[in-house]
C-alpha cells in the first residue's frame, strides 16, 4: 500500500485544525465491497464534523456544481425524487441491498459550448445505518458504451463508473481518536486504472475542497458574498423561470450577433428577472399597480430593453452603435434608440428607473444623471469595466486597493452615488459573469446645497465629455 500524506492547516479557524489525508494511487489501491460493488479508495482523512454538515456541503455542491467543477457553467435539474423504490426503476444493478435516499438526474451545461459535451449524470444519496454512514454516488450517464469508454466522458469529468464521497462515523466505544472519516471512492473503468499526475492533483484537490467546505461550514463560516439581499431567492427564480420559458428558445434560436446566445441571452433573462422582481416589490411596498418606467443606457445588444419591454414596462435603450438584432427587437415593440450622448447635460425627469447593465463609460454618469432627473428618479448599475467620469480608463489614483481591483472600482462608484445624495444597496446577482454586483439607488437623504455642490463639482472634474457608448 501507498499513499501520500500531505498537512493542511485551515485559515480562519478558532482552533488550529489538522487535515492529514492519506491519497492512495499505486496499483495496490486500497479497497472495499460496499452494496455488492468494489469500490477503490482514493482518499480518506479524520474529521471533527458530524454528518448533517457533511450533507449540507453535498446539497449545495448538488445544486451549484460549478463551485466545484470550474469548467461547467450551471446545471440543469431533470428530476429529483425522494423515493425507496425509485432507484430500480433507472439503474438497479448500484443498489442490489441498499436503496438510495434520494435519486437526482441533472444535466452538466459546460461553458465552452462549441467545444465542450454536455453530460447528464445520477446523483444518488444514500444512509447506510448499519454502518453509519452517508455516501453520495454521482454516475455518468453514457449513451454509447461501445470501446474506449472514457472517450464518451466529457474532458471535465473523472473517467469512472461511479464517483463518491463518504461520511463515516465510528461508534462511541470505537479505539480511533477521532470519530468520524471523509473518504473519496470510485468505481474506475477498465482503461483509467492508472492515475496520471493530472489525476492525481485533481483528486487531492477535490478532497481538500471538500474537506475545506465541511469545516468551514462547521465553524459557522459566512461567505463573502450574499445573493438575495434585495430580492428574495424564491421570487427570483420563479421570475426566471417564467422569463426563461417564454422567451429563451425563439432569443437563442434566432440570436444574429456574433456574440455567443447562450451567455447573453441567459445572463440578461436573469438580471430581468431581478429586476422585475424588485419592481415588483417596490409596487407592493408602495401599494401601487402602476409599472416603473425605465432608461437602459448604454443597452448594447438591446435584449434587456426588449425583455422589460415585452413584460409591459415603458421605456428605451440608448447607445451610441445599433446592433443587427435591434430590427427583429424593435418589430416586437422595444424602443431603441442609436444615439451619442453628452451625460454632464442630459436629464430624464419622467423616468423611475435608470439602468446601467455592464454599461462601460456610462456606469459613472448614472448616478448623476438620476439625481438631476428628478427627486424621484432611481438608479441600478452593474459596474464592468473601469472607466471614470472623464470617459477614460480609471487608473485608482490615491486609492488604497485592498480586495483587488474590482472591488476598489465598485468603492468609486459607490462614492459616486452617495455625493448624489443616494444611499448604495448592494446585491450579488445569479449570473456566470464575475462582474455580478448590482449597486443600487434607490432611497436617498435629503437633497440639500451641499448634494448639488457635489455633483456641480463631480461635472466640474470631469470637464464636458461625451460618452461614446
Amino acid at each position: 500500500m501507498s499513499s501520500n500524506n500531505i498537512t493542511l492547516i485551515e485559515e480562519n479557524s478558532i482552533n488550529t485544525i489538522k487535515f492529514e489525508p492519506n491519497f492512495y494511487f499505486s496499483n495496490e489501491k486500497e479497497s472495499r465491497l460496499w452494496n455488492n460493488k468494489l469500490w477503490h479508495i482514493i482518499s480518506e482523512a479524520n474529521v471533527s464534523f458530524n454528518k448533517d454538515i457533511f450533507w449540507k456541503v453535498v446539497e449545495r455542491w448538488t445544486n451549484e456544481v460549478h463551485l466545484v467543477i470550474p469548467p461547467i457553467e450551471r446545471v440543469e435539474i431533470i428530476s429529483d425524487i425522494e423515493n425507496e423504490t425509485y432507484q430500480g426503476l433507472i439503474h438497479n444493478e448500484l443498489s442490489a441491498n441498499i436503496n438510495p435516499v434520494r435519486s437526482i438526474k441533472r444535466k452538466l451545461i459546460p461553458k465552452r459550448k462549441n467545444k465542450d459535451e454536455e453530460l447528464e449524470e445520477l446523483v444518488e444519496y444514500y444512509m447506510d445505518e448499519n454502518l453509519n454512514e452517508s455516501r453520495v454516488i454521482y454516475t455518468p450517464i453514457i449513451s454509447n458504451f461501445k470501446e474506449p469508454l472514457q472517450e464518451n466522458i466529457p474532458f471535465y469529468y473523472p473517467k469512472v463508473f461511479n464517483f463518491s464521497y463518504v461520511y463515516r462515523e465510528y461508534n462511541s466505544d470505537s479505539d480511533i481518536d477521532c470519530q468520524s472519516q471523509i473518504s473519496i471512492e470510485i468505481i474506475p473503468l477498465p482503461q483509467s486504472v492508472q492515475f496520471t499526475d493530472k489525476m492525481k492533483y485533481v483528486y487531492k484537490q477535490l478532497f481538500k475542497k471538500l474537506y475545506k467546505w465541511c469545516q468551514n461550514t462547521s465553524m459557522g463560516y459566512e461567505k463573502r458574498f450574499h445573493h438575495d439581499l434585495l430580492v428574495p431567492k424564491e421570487l427570483y427564480k420563479e421570475t426566471y423561470q417564467r422569463l426563461k420559458s417564454k422567451y429563451a428558445t425563439d432569443l437563442v434560436r434566432n440570436w444574429t450577433e456574433k456574440t455567443d446566445p447562450i451567455k447573453f441571452v441567459f445572463e440578461d433573462i436573469a438580471i430581468a428577472s431581478w429586476l422585475i422582481a424588485l419592481w415588483e416589490l417596490e409596487r407592493i411596498e408602495q401599494k401601487s399597480s402602476k409599472l416603473q418606467t425605465f432608461i437602459d443606457l448604454g443597452c448594447g445588444n438591446g435584449l434587456l430593453t426588449f425583455i422589460l419591454s415585452s413584460e409591459g414596462y415603458v421605456g428605451f435603450g440608448i447607445d451610441l452603435k445599433k446592433r443587427k438584432i435591434w430590427d427583429k427587437f424593435i418589430e416586437k415593440g422595444a424602443n431603441l434608440i442609436e444615439e451619442a450622448i453628452q451625460p454632464n447635460l442630459i436629464t430624464y425627469p419622467n423616468t423611475d428607473w435608470i439602468i446601467g447593465n455592464h454599461a462601460d463609460e456610462l456606469v459613472p454618469w448614472i448616478p448623476i444623471i438620476a439625481s438631476k432627473s428628478s427627486p424621484f428618479t432611481k438608479l441600478m448599475v452593474i459596474p464592468c469595466c473601469f472607466y471614470s467620469l472623464t470617459g477614460l480608463k480609471y487608473t485608482f489614483p490615491n486609492q488604497i486597493i485592498t480586495s483587488g481591483k474590482y472591488k476598489a472600482y465598485q468603492e468609486y462608484i459607490q462614492d459616486i452615488i452617495s455625493k448624489c445624495g443616494f444611499i448604495t444597496e448592494i446585491d450579488w446577482l445569479r449570473i456566470p459573469s464575475t462582474k455580478n454586483v448590482v449597486l443600487v439607488g434607490r432611497k436617498r437623504v435629503d437633497i440639500d446645497n451641499k448634494v448639488k455642490d457635489q455633483i456641480n463639482q463631480l461635472i466640474l472634474d470631469a470637464g464636458s465629455v461625451i460618452i461614446r457608448k
